[in-house]
């Protein structure tokens, strides 16, 4: 309670200091968009004396593309509006009364530079990836990759991110980042949450690796925020895909909209079955007691995905000030393994082999609830605004786990186990915040805010064993565990910015205070933490000559722990494998710091981008050797790691008909640290690129064509080795674009192995994993009045 209300003060009374009203004589205000109507944020405007063109004053658009420039003296003027990449705005003979007036120019449209457009663009399309001050802006819409999958398999061609062989993404190599839809909390895990959402419905993805104080700090990668697509049109409107491809993969969406004069309904569907075929092998070899055991297995696997959701809301403005909205979503995520592989188990030194033969299952399934409401209100000054929305989510969960190893001659099962953990109340989050921002002295900015979150889960775990005289499963009470977890962050912000002629800053601090509490029933065991943290963040950018700019920024960011890793006994998860939770798990944080160029031409585009982030407290799953035969998979707060890189992307058009985007991402990797009580100090050089060809055969028919390539990368007790891609596809549109035709083909050189070693004392594993390819899928898309 005293976190509260320290919480409370701090961000009223930072409200009520700067809540006065500041003069409106002679401005000029407005708000700038791009031709899909998103704002753009950090356009420079330029007021000039109309007679002799000198300077007068100017400033930035703000996150919301919105202006103000004030003090403008009475006489007739000339207004210059300019973003990178985008047509300069000129607006002449524009008159000031020496009465105060205030002069509301509206929403006023920036252009791609005509010279672009007609050298690069197909139909109007946007570059693929945009640059801001905090963030890189991916235009999905336009991306032959939406026209299938979800927002991963949009997301394996942008820089900063790295996809696995499941689907689970790591953003600047960090596999901790949040998701957030259309700027709100999903119910999902981050990987899930994007394994969730169609392409298809996607307008923008916003990566953000260092965003403002305004952002919840949680993940060291940053923050990923999915746009997804609205529609202002009169009416009925929307879109129909449905998608077939080889494994047996189908699916399809839906979603429709119809707006009446203030008022906007949408419903959207989706269902989708994934299925990722693959062939694995894989050695281990343990030493205990003396005794050195030597494992082999070797097989395939199936990977299965299938989600299904329906959202809906709508939005109400109320008045010209007041705007309300809410939004719910139910949904069903289910992540199944099956795997069949043939062992040999043999001690080495020993003439003895063993052949077994095993069937293995994983499932993980949960049902998901999410109600967001939100309302909004203008005061009369420009930007000067209130936002308060009230998030909460539901979600149930089981993941179940069975193995079976039989004799590789008769069949017979000679061991089997059963492991599951679910939750008997749903995984409960709340998240309440309230924002305020108000235009501050001449063209500056303060924003500020509360921001409570709350979560509660209680897990209970069981297993069994196979009895073999039976031939039935037989539960072992005295594995059964249950934990009791909660976690509430009260948090406030302050954050200013504005600009001073070609220069932009924008200040922020957060504060959070974290309590976290962890119970294991059957023990009594208790472990809870009650922590301050701070999270400052800077932002700055300065615009050169000739469409040159350059931008740097700082943030301070945290990685908590999910509930999982916390529980303090030992769970069987197979014959030779058991996982151990560690309840002293302290969070990771991360130092991050980047510098940014963007240089445009009329027809290229250059953006250079370098980074240097400090991990502490840098968490992995460390493996030691159990048993004979045995590994056991904990976690641990191993040491702090180090980045240090460059990352490119380079956007060409070579003629009307071809464009292309290279990107690349060189970085040096060290790790440093101290495991299983010995120090250790590991390093790597590492590099990755993709390119991307786009060709326009006409108004209707396109072809993308892109390959990607990741190096090797060391991990505290090993490496992965690196792997190349090549990916195709071609869409048509017909019947005046109202049916779109899209076939994809990924993988197309069957070259994608996931190769994993491990190396550490006593303890060596090699994992090797080849998915089947290609992957092929074809969509068919229906749009009305869009």
């Amino acid at each position: 309670m005293k976190a509260i209300i320290i919480t409370l003060l701090f961000s009223l009374s930072t409200i009520s200091i700067f809540a006065s009203n500041s003069s409106r004589d002679n401005t000029i205000t407005g708000q700038i968009i791009d031709e899909q109507g998103n704002p753009i944020e950090f356009a420079t405007i330029t007021i000039l004396n109309q007679e002799d063109q000198t300077l007068i004053t100017g400033g930035m658009s703000d996150l919301n593309g919105h202006f103000q420039i004030t003090n403008i003296h009475e006489g007739e003027y000339t207004i210059s509006i300019s973003f990178v990449g985008y047509e300069k705005y000129v607006r002449e003979h524009l008159f000031m009364e020496k009465n105060g007036s205030v002069l509301n120019l509206g929403e006023i449209t920036l252009n791609i530079n005509p010279k672009l457009l007609e050298e690069v663009v197909v139909a109007g399309q946007r570059q693929s990836v945009n640059y801001e001050i905090d963030k890189k802006i991916v235009s999905v819409a336009e991306e032959l990759s939406s026209a299938s999958l979800t927002a991963v398999e949009v997301l394996e061609n942008v820089p900063s991110i790295r996809v696995d062989m499941e689907g689970n993404v790591a953003l600047r190599g960090s596999s901790g980042f949040t998701v957030l839809i259309d700027g709100k909390p999903t119910a999902l895990d981050p990987s899930d949450a994007l394994k969730q959402i169609p392409a298809s419905t996607i307008q923008n993805i916003e990566i953000m690796t260092n965003p403002s104080v305004k952002y919840d700090p949680d993940g060291t990668g940053g923050v990923i925020n999915v746009i997804t697509k609205k529609n202002e049109v009169l009416g009925l409107n929307g879109a129909v895909n449905a998608t077939m491809g080889n494994f047996g993969r189908y699916g399809g969406d839906m979603l429709f909209n119809y707006r009446r004069q203030n008022i906007n309904f949408f419903v959207g569907l989706d269902y989708n079955e994934n299925i990722f075929p693959s062939n694995n092998f894989r050695e281990r070899r343990t030493v205990h007691d003396g005794i050195t055991t030597v494992i082999e297995d070797e097989g395939s696997s199936e990977y299965i995905r299938t989600t299904q959701s329906i959202r809906a809301g709508f939005s109400w403005d109320i008045s010209d000030r007041d705007f309300l909205s809410l939004e719910t979503q139910y949904g069903n995520f289910n992540a199944r393994r099956l795997s069949s592989l043939d062992y040999q188990t043999s001690i080495e030194g020993q003439d003895e082999v063993i052949n077994e033969h095993s069937h293995s299952e994983h499932l993980r399934a949960f049902n998901y609830l999410t109600l967001t409401g939100s309302y909004r209100h203008l005061f009369d000054e420009e930007n000067h605004e209130l936002l308060f929305q009230v998030n909460t989510r539901y979600r149930d969960y089981q993941e179940f786990s069975e193995n079976l190893m039989s004799n590789a001659d008769n069949q017979s099962v000679n061991f089997g186990s059963r492991n599951t953990e679910y939750a008997p109340n749903p995984l409960h989050h709340w998240d309440l915040r309230l924002d305020y921002s108000k235009p501050f002295r001449e063209n500056d900015m303060l924003e500020t805010g509360i921001h409570v979150r709350t979560q509660n889960s209680v897990n209970e775990t069981t297993f069994s064993l196979y009895d073999t005289l039976n031939g039935e499963f037989v539960r072992q009470p005295e594995f059964d565990n249950s934990i009791r977890f909660h976690r509430y962050i009260y948090g406030a912000y302050g954050m200013y910015r504005g600009e001073i002629n070609d220069f932009g800053f924008q200040l922020g601090l957060r504060t959070e205070y974290t309590d976290r509490f962890v119970e294991s029933q059957n023990t009594n065991e208790t472990f809870s933490i009650d922590r301050w943290d701070i999270f400052p963040t800077a932002h700055f950018s300065y615009n050169l000559p000739k469409d040159n700019q350059i931008m740097t920024s700082y943030s301070r960011r945290i990685d908590r722990p999910g509930s999982w890793t916390f529980e303090p006994f030992m769970t069987w998860v197979d014959q030779f494998n058991v996982r151990k939770g560690n309840p002293a798990l302290e969070p990771e944080y991360i130092d991050a710091f980047e510098l940014g160029y963007i240089k445009q031409w009329n027809s290229a585009q250059l953006s250079v981008e370098s980074y240097y982030r400090v991990k502490h407290n840098k968490i992995e799953t460390i493996q030691s050797v159990y048993d004979d035969g045995v590994i056991l998979s904990t976690y641990e707060n191993v040491g702090t790691d180090y980045s240090l890189g460059l990352e490119l992307s380079y956007n060409q058009a070579v003629s009307k008909w071809w464009d292309f985007t290279l990107t690349g991402d060189v970085f040096d990797y060290r790790i440093e640290g101290e495991r299983n009580g010995e120090s250790f100090d590991q390093q790597s050089f590492n590099w990755s690129t993709r390119i991307s060809n786009n060709f326009k055969v006409n108004d209707n028919i396109r072809i993308q064509l892109d390959g990607n390539y990741n190096s090797p990368t060391v991990r505290s007790q090993g490496r992965t080795e690196g792997y190349y891609a090549l990916n195709a596809g071609i869409r048509s549109d017909f019947m005046d674009k109202k049916f779109s035709l899209a076939l994809q083909a990924r993988n197309l050189l069957s070259s994608i192995k996931y190769v994993t070693i491990t190396e550490d004392g006593e303890l060596f594993t090699y994992n090797h994993n080849s998915p089947e390819a290609p992957s092929v899928s074809l969509t068919l898309t229906y749009r009305f009045r869009q």
